[in-house]
């Protein structure tokens, strides 16, 4: 009889790795968060779960325009497209001036204060726009997640600077969450080192002030 115990026991014990190992942790795939959001943290030395939720805004208020792709378009290749490239998200058309010089690089003269998050629906010829703010708010970089969330990652300024804000927004656009970077209370960026987009995302983009004026404390 204890030899019989040993032996189920035994094989209980198989039977939970095999388990385990064929349908446990080990088995799945965190690929969250994205390389951009990744990348975004590097720069402002922050880390993801230091972000708590701040705020939940039901329903927010979106304009939807109508949108054709055009071949031209010179911010085609800076929007970040989900996983089917069915919807883009786009952080620049609104706010930023791009234009091509002869040489074929990219120029701008420099952005408008207020800044808009557009959701592109290419198979609708839609554009909503999911995000608007003025001088008080920088959207940076943005991402689905793995549920179709957008994703933002940005500033808020405050008396003080900066402050390091992720907006999440449901795929059928009934809520916004804000979560703020709440791990270290007192992480503030000044004007002059939010500089994300044109070092990052954009680092193609030759800016005005980058060739009159490099010192100049301007957020991009």
């Amino acid at each position: 009889m204890p030899t019989r115990s040993k032996t189920t026991q035994a094989f209980q014990l198989v039977v939970f790795f095999l388990t385990f190992y064929a349908c446990g942790p080990s088995a799945e795939k965190n690929d969250w968060p994205d390389s951009r959001i990744i990348d975004w943290l590097a720069y402002y030395d922050l880390e993801y779960e230091g972000f708590e939720k701040s705020h939940r805004f039901e329903r927010p208020y979106s304009v939807t325009y109508d949108f054709q792709a055009e071949s031209d378009d010179l911010y085609t290749r800076f929007y970040v497209y989900n996983a089917d490239s069915t919807q883009a998200i786009d952080l620049d058309s609104y706010h930023l001036a791009l234009e091509k010089r002869d040489d074929g690089t990219l120029y701008s003269r420099g952005r408008e204060p207020d800044m808009e998050v557009g959701l592109i629906c290419f198979e609708e010829n839609k554009r909503i726009r999911k995000l608007f703010c003025g001088t008080p708010c920088i959207f940076e970089e943005a991402a689905f997640d793995p549920e179709g969330r957008m994703v933002v990652a940005g500033h808020i300024e405050n008396d003080r600077g900066y402050k390091p804000v992720l907006w999440v927004m449901s795929p059928n656009g009934t809520f916004i969450e804000q979560h703020a970077y709440l791990k270290d209370k007192e992480r503030i960026h000044p004007a002059r080192e939010i500089r994300y987009i044109a070092d990052i995302r954009l680092e193609e983009v030759t800016f005005w002030h980058e060739e009159k004026a490099p010192s100049l404390d301007v957020p991009l």
